[in-house]
């Protein structure tokens, strides 16, 4: 495009004569290159047909013509979103409302953007300025009702989708949105009709089918075959015409490494996070890279996890199905994997245009079979899948050995208690599903087992609860059934960390039906509380029931309601029984498969693998199933596959560190920050270095400012509470703790010693930072208050690989503890000390007499080294243990204990360890490479830790 001259400036086209299509707009720029008006509406035009750039040049002279028209930097943020551009696109709508602050179409894009990335209060307040501009706005209206119910206002959201569709009933996403919050509350058979309605506006309307898929599986009156037969129609209603050519991999080897895509709007904290990212990471980066695709752009600590196994990011909530699947084939991706299905990010279209040479449907909506034929395989187990469903799937089913989704406990997870019917004198039951999930027939048979249990209690909880309509009629329909409202305690949406703590309040958990709990019986667990299930006819109803059998509690799974009712009543008749099971509930979930990232890991690449081999082969999908021995085979082999796997080159055949992500150290002192070792593990990515340095006199050449250091002056490790900074004449003496006045040292010791100022000194206990990654390596100075450190972390302690206490044996400051109590502490909680580490000693002589004896003999200090016991060594997984011997090699030049931890992890990684300590060419790399098969993980970094240890500060 040429440049418009300024001197050729006219008037706007009246409305008559403005053009009305993409090639009018591109003449009337050509005959009137100074009209501002022309190019504005051209690029417009560019931006609704995807030519991006162009929209792009047509803007730059429209802008350069008209610098103040409030609709260029709107029609702006328009094109930066569909880049991917989002915090331009945010600030581009932000510069059309500083022009025009009443600008309603501004405003409401605005809200669409922060409701896209969870900023609901703000999206709030632009969508209601927008509406008060054009209250009969159907557009307006309809995003309004959707984040009315992020604020958990269902019923003002049911009136605003409820005005849309009055305004624009040929509109589908009127009734599409309107069947979202009726489902939300409970009001399935209305939400059916709803959808229903939309694809009759629209037929095309595809999220609206979706939507009534998934509303199908909670209704109590539809069986699996009929769920099933509506499943499959998707295919004849969206699926493309002519069946796609899937892209064909230049390199087909089977041993190679694989590329997996995978796209989900659940890569942070939502059940998808949760119960895939503690095994994503320990899957080995020789054996398979992923590219991660998110559909939102909401993110959280959970996020930077997944960033960081990631070899790719890619953020694709503004692509169009059919720009999502060009960016899938243009990354070569072998396998693509589904986390959406068809519930939020939805990519069914695109995984119908078959982008990879594999596709695979996983956790992530995963409620029943897509019905979608383009995709090959749904990762499942033997119990969400039992022997004879096959036939009500699309995919072919991979079947793992024990559950689908690996469970991580979350950092800020809460302590259990005691039953509460011990202190109460009644049993409280309680359901925190989804409210969706709560219907008429689970409450009646709810009502039949209070029954049975006299002043039994109910505890609901969830987000749809702030819904008095709701309220009402859960209380209605118990009402019916005999249940007082006083035996009902409703509660709405709180905190995640102050949800899991409102399972102290219950003694046991009612799962729903017929869609089943999922995350929400594996944190109900977690917090000591058995959950009763009964198995729904689909996918979805089954989810408690795996998790259940996994951890080792088949029996609390009953086959109708009169054993359900008599479980929860056997249960509930032994307060002594309960509260032992509750005692010893969550170690037996940690210790179960349904925590076991490692063995989930193994599964899943093995999985991956084979499914792999068998396209490299030329053969059809087919069911994959394993067994209780972890072999694997599809079922028309009928024997054990013999998988291949990437071979080490010449390079990997010695030994080299692999370590499954960053070694997490905290340091209460700063006294790492000039170490030489330690900047050579954060030059590597080997290590992640939380220090605190209460004196705030780190040297500016130190490491504090280095990539991987969180650094925090003037904080100390404690209980949380405010406490005082001694600042002494001699700086190393410094610290919480007071100096003493020590009458037997020196005049000079004892002037270093003197207090100059007492300042306010922040604490942070390590037990009340949410988000903290597991910590690896603890060291602790003698001028601070490790007695009190260590009281408050004993549960960010627990697998903590190594601590190093500085021992005063000679005390320089008040409550010191020596090193009798740091072992007394040590044995309660799993560790044993190791040595005396770098021992300081002092002379008894005088200055004049060191002259001669050049001797020092009396301990002044020295490092305590604890590890865990032989118990808790023995117990240490692989990752860990490669951790711990890197440590005691790298830092203490601890060769022999190192050694003897490789040989936990097998004896060959030991004997590689040892032949390259005897042949010194070179040693053992004191540091990983950070080539990516070196460290076999890319660093995990808790993004969050600061803005954690800023609010707790806050907080004094």
């Amino acid at each position: 495009m040429s440049k418009p001259s300024k001197r050729k400036l006219r008037h706007n086209a009246s409305p008559r004569q403005q053009p009305i299509t993409l090639e009018d707009y591109r003449k009337l720029t050509q005959q009137q290159p100074s009209n501002a008006f022309a190019w504005k509406k051209l690029a417009a035009l560019l931006v609704e047909q995807g030519h991006l750039d162009e929209a792009n040049s047509a803007l730059e002279f429209a802008r350069e013509l008209n610098a103040a028209d409030h609709e260029v930097p709107a029609i702006a943020a328009k094109v930066l979103h569909r880049q991917g551009q989002f915090e331009e696109a945010v600030a581009s709508v932000e510069k059309a409302l500083e022009l025009k602050p009443d600008y309603a179409r501004a405003h409401h894009y605005l809200s669409y953007l922060l409701y896209s990335r969870d900023d609901f209060e703000r999206a709030l307040e632009h969508v209601e300025t927008a509406c008060r501009a054009e209250p009969e706005n159907d557009e307006y209206l309809t995003t309004k009702g959707n984040i009315l119910i992020k604020h958990h206002r269902h019923r003002d959201a049911i009136k605003a989708f409820q005005t849309a569709a009055q305004v624009a009933p040929k509109k589908y996403y009127a009734w599409n949105n309107l069947a979202n919050a009726k489902k939300d509350v409970g009001l399935l058979d209305e939400a059916l009709s709803d959808y229903r309605q939309a694809l009759k506006v629209n037929p095309e309307a595809i999220v609206s089918f979706s939507n009534l898929i998934t509303t199908l599986h909670y209704h109590p009156g539809y069986g699996a075959e009929e769920i099933f037969t509506t499943c499959k129609e998707w295919n004849s209603r969206f699926a493309p015409v002519s069946s796609p050519i899937r892209p064909r991999p230049d390199d087909l080897t089977p041993e190679r490494r694989i590329r997996i895509g995978m796209f989900s709007d659940g890569f942070r904290g939502h059940p998808v996070g949760r119960m895939t990212i503690a095994a994503l990471e320990k899957v080995p980066a020789e054996q398979i890279e992923f590219y991660l695709y998110s559909t939102t752009n909401a993110e959280d600590s959970i996020t930077q996890r997944f960033k960081a196994l990631a070899s790719e990011w890619k953020p694709v909530q503004h692509l169009p199905d059919q720009e999502f699947a060009e960016l899938v084939v243009a990354d070569e991706i072998d396998i693509l994997v589904d986390l959406c299905g068809h519930n939020a990010g939805n990519r069914m279209r695109a995984m119908a245009s078959q982008p990879a040479p594999l596709l695979v449907k996983w956790v992530g909506g995963l409620i029943n079979t897509t019905g979608i034929e383009a995709i090959d395989y749904l990762i499942c187990d033997a119990v969400e899948t039992p022997p004879g469903v096959d036939g009500l799937y699309t995919e072919k089913l991979i079947r793992l050995p024990n559950d689908y989704i690996c469970y991580e406990f979350p950092s800020y997870t809460p302590e259990g208690s005691l039953p509460p019917a011990l202190k109460n004198g009644y049993v409280t039951l309680g359901c925190f599903n989804n409210p969706t999930k709560i219907n008429d027939t689970v409450l009646r048979e709810w009502a039949g087992t209070m029954h049975a249990l006299p002043n039994s209690r109910l505890f609901l909880k969830g987000q749809q609860f702030s819904s008095e309509e709701l309220c009402d009629r859960v209380r209605s329909v118990m009402e019916r059934e005999g249940i007082e409202s006083e035996r009902l305690l409703i509660e709405g949406p709180s905190g995640h960390q102050q949800l899991l703590a409102s399972y102290n309040r219950v003694d046991i958990a009612l799962d729903p039906w017929p869609y089943s709990g999922g995350l929400t019986t594996c944190e109900a667990l977690m917090m000591g509380v058995p959950v009763v299930t009964l198995p729904g006819p689909t996918f979805a109803g089954r989810h408690s029931a795996t998790h259940l059998v996994n951890a080792g509690m088949p029996e609390l799974v009953v086959t109708s309601w009169e054993e359900y009712r008599a479980r929860v009543l056997e249960l509930a008749s032994d307060l002594d029984s309960l509260a032992t099971i509750r005692s010893h509930l969550r170690q037996v979930l940690l210790e179960s498969p349904v925590c076991d990232a490692r063995r989930f890991a193994g599964h899943f690449t093995m999985a991956m693998r084979a499914i792999w081999q068998r396209h490299c082969a030329d053969k059809a999908p087919e069911a994959l199933t394993f067994d209780k021995h972890s072999r694997a085979w599809f079922e028309d082999d009928g024997q054990p596959l013999d998988l291949e796997f990437p071979q080490p080159s010449r390079h990997e055949e010695g030994f080299h560190w692999r370590l499954e992500g960053k070694i997490v150290a905290i340091d209460n002192g700063g006294r790492l920050l000039g170490s030489d070792t330690i900047g050579q593990m954060l030059a590597t990515g080997s290590l992640e270095l939380i220090a605190f340095d209460p004196t705030g006199d780190a040297a500016e050449d130190s490491l504090k400012h280095h990539d991987g250091v969180h650094y925090y002056p003037n904080v100390t490790l404690g209980d949380g509470q405010p406490a005082t900074l001694h600042a002494c004449l001699d700086p190393a003496m410094s610290g919480s703790l007071a100096p003493l006045d020590d009458t037997d040292q020196p005049d000079t010791v004892l002037q270093g010693r003197k207090v100059l100022t007492r300042l306010p000194l922040g604490t942070v206990a390590l037990d009340r930072i949410e988000g903290l990654p597991s910590i690896d390596w603890l060291v602790l100075d003698a001028r601070n208050d490790s007695a009190t450190i260590l009281d408050q972390g004993e549960s960010a302690l627990r697998d903590t690989l190594l601590i190093q206490a500085r021992v005063a044996f000679q005390p320089t400051h008040e409550r010191q503890p020596n090193l009798a109590e740091l072992q007394h502490w040590g044995s309660r909680h799993g560790f044993r000390l190791y040595r005396l580490h770098h021992p300081r000693h002092r002379s008894a002589a005088d200055s004049m007499a060191q002259e001669t004896l050049h001797q020092a003999t009396e301990l002044v200090s020295a490092e305590a080294i604890f590890l865990p016991t032989r118990e808790r060594l023995e117990a240490l997984d692989d990752g860990q243990l490669l951790k711990l011997s890197f440590i005691l090699h790298t830092a203490y030049g601890i060769r022999d204990l190192s050694y003897k931890i490789l040989q936990y992890v097998d004896d060959d990684t030991a004997d590689r360890y040892l032949t390259s300590l005897r042949e010194n060419a070179p040693a053992p790399r004191d540091m990983p490479s950070s080539a990516p098969n070196e460290v076999t993980r890319p660093p995990h970094r808790e993004d969050t830790i600061s803005h954690e240890i800023d609010r707790l500060l806050s907080q004094h």
